[in-house]
């Protein structure tokens, strides 16, 4: 056998085995008897599929998230739950959903951003009852951009042609092989703009804040934030266990467990997982998100 074969099968065996004892001996599910706090967390990029290709692994998935949210709702023994956020937000119909969903749970629920609860992430903490931030959290960015690579000056530099064959005089709206015209241009940015009002609208009612208050900083600007708290985007300044002891004093409640929610992963999940994003990292990183036409982000 080749050794270089039989040195890579050596450590892939060495890693299984680490995995294995490190989930049978560390494992924590979790499991509380009675009343329970549910933190559930949501890091990273928001999609509506998460990040499931070969070369990105992470991100919050609204598919999965909002079963989540189904079932802690369902369950009588779950008193609060505290979403603890780290996302820079995502895409503006995976966020609306997840803000969606939280809304309509019948629980007391608190968000709590940590270093990032910006944009789509921000459209979700403003579905809870309250925001707890840290004086120097980023959050806010009430926005949307709809964005993507334009290289035809490249092409006539290099005398590439791209010859258009559309049905439909809208179809190759975004393609990265020509300029926007004025007409396009115009129906592009007014898209923006609705889904913009819409943000700005959901916020407004979550927050329970006069629109045009939203609407003057809603610019896409971040806060940190204290500045957060000033213009009552946020509620408090704290972190976890502030907001923990502020759920335990609102619903009364004294002897109650607190319970980390965190995603199942499986043996393979953990060692292909890993394996993924380190082939993942540079050159073919690079090709996954270069082959993007067009994205509308919150």
């Amino acid at each position: 056998m080749n050794k270089w074969l039989f040195a890579f099968l050596v450590l892939v065996a060495l890693y299984l085995a680490g995995s294995l004892i490190s989930l049978f001996l560390f494992r924590n599910d979790g499991v509380v008897l009675g009343d329970k706090i549910v933190v559930v967390p949501l890091d990273g990029e928001i999609t509506v599929s998460g990040n499931q290709d070969f070369f990105q692994v992470g991100g919050v998935s609204s598919t999965e998230l909002i079963k989540t949210i189904k079932e802690l709702d369902e369950d009588s023994s779950v008193k609060g739950v505290i979403f603890e956020i780290n996302s820079p937000g995502g895409g503006v119909v995976a966020s609306q959903e997840i803000a969606s969903a939280v809304k309509s749970m019948n629980k007391t629920k608190y968000s709590v951003i940590r270093e990032f609860g910006a944009s789509g992430a921000y459209w979700i903490a403003s579905a809870t009852d309250k925001i707890i931030v840290s004086p120097l959290s980023i959050t806010g960015s009430i926005g949307v951009y709809g964005s993507y690579l334009e290289f035809s000056e490249l092409f006539d530099k290099y005398g590439v042609g791209y010859q258009r064959l559309v049905s439909g005089k809208y179809k190759d709206l975004g393609v990265p092989y020509r300029n926007l015209t004025d007409e396009e241009r115009k129906l592009f940015q007014g898209k923006l703009d609705i889904i913009h009002e819409y943000f700005i609208m959901d916020v407004a009612k979550n927050r329970h804040m006069n629109f045009d208050n939203v609407k003057d900083v809603a610019t896409g600007e971040f806060f940190l934030g204290v500045e957060a708290k000033k213009i009552g985007l946020v509620d408090e300044l704290g972190d976890k266990d502030t907001a923990v002891e502020l759920m335990k004093k609102q619903l009364n409640l004294t002897d109650v467990g607190i319970v980390e929610s965190r995603k199942k992963v499986t043996l393979l999940d953990r060692f292909f997982g890993d394996v993924a994003y380190q082939l993942g990292r540079g050159f073919g990183k690079s090709i996954v998100e270069f082959n993007t036409r067009l994205r509308i982000n919150a």
